[in-house]
C-alpha cells in the first residue's frame, strides 16, 4: 500500500531506513522499534492519495500494528506509536528516541539532491508551477533543519539544508525572483 512516486515510494523507505540505522546507533535507539517502523512508515500513503482526508501516519500506523499483532511481534504498540507521528504536517512531537529519529529520518530524505529531486518530482506530479515549488522549498524544505531532534539528524541536515539553500537561490537567480 505503499505510493508508486519516487518521492514516497520503497528507494524512499530504504533511503529513510538507512538514516535510521544511522541515527540509531548513533544515539542508542532501540533497532527492534526503529527500522520495522522505518520500513513500515508509508504504508498508509496509498489510502490518503484515495482519500485525502485520511493521514497516511495514522491509518500507516494502524496497518502496521494491526500486521505486527499479527506475526507477534512483542513491540508492535511502539513501532505503530512511531509512525502515528512521523508525518511532518501532522504537528506531533514525538516523545520516544526511536520516534524521533524516525521523523529525524524522513525529514532528511527531503533535504541535499534527492530532497530537490523529491520536490521537484512531486511538484510535477501534482501539476505545481515553478513560483508554488520554490515557497514549498522556502516554506517547508528549508525550514526542516531547525525541526531536526536529535544530535546526529542536526548533524546531517546542516549540509543538507546548504545544498538546498544553494540551489533556491540560484533557481530565484535564474527566475529574475527575490
Amino acid at each position: 500500500m505503499m505510493s508508486d512516486d519516487f518521492s514516497h515510494g520503497f528507494d524512499h523507505v530504504e533511503r529513510v531506513v538507512k538514516f535510521c540505522w544511522q541515527i540509531g546507533n548513533d544515539e542508542g535507539a532501540d533497532i527492534e522499534i526503529l527500522i520495522p517502523a522505518a520500513y513500515l512508515h508509508d504504508i498508509g500513503r496509498k489510502l490518503e492519495e484515495k482519500d485525502p482526508k485520511l493521514d497516511h501516519a495514522v491509518e500507516g500506523a494502524k496497518i502496521a500494528r494491526d500486521f505486527l499483532i499479527k506475526i507477534g511481534y512483542p513491540k508492535y504498540h511502539e513501532v505503530s506509536y512511531a509512525i502515528s507521528v512521523h508525518r511532518f504536517s501532522g504537528g506531533f512531537i514525538p516523545k520516544t528516541l526511536e520516534a524521533k529519529i524516525l521523523q529525524d529520518a524522513d525529514r532528511l530524505d527531503a533535504l541535499g539532491a534527492i530532497g530537490i529531486y523529491r520536490t521537484i518530482m512531486y511538484s510535477t506530479k501534482n501539476h505545481r508551477n515553478i513560483e508554488d515549488t520554490i515557497e514549498h522549498f522556502e516554506k517547508k524544505i528549508l525550514t526542516l533543519k531547525d525541526t531536526m531532534q536529535t544530535p546526529t539528524a542536526k548533524r546531517l541536515a546542516l549540509e543538507k539544508h546548504k545544498i538546498v539553500e544553494e540551489f533556491v537561490s540560484s533557481l530565484k537567480e535564474a527566475l529574475f525572483v527575490r
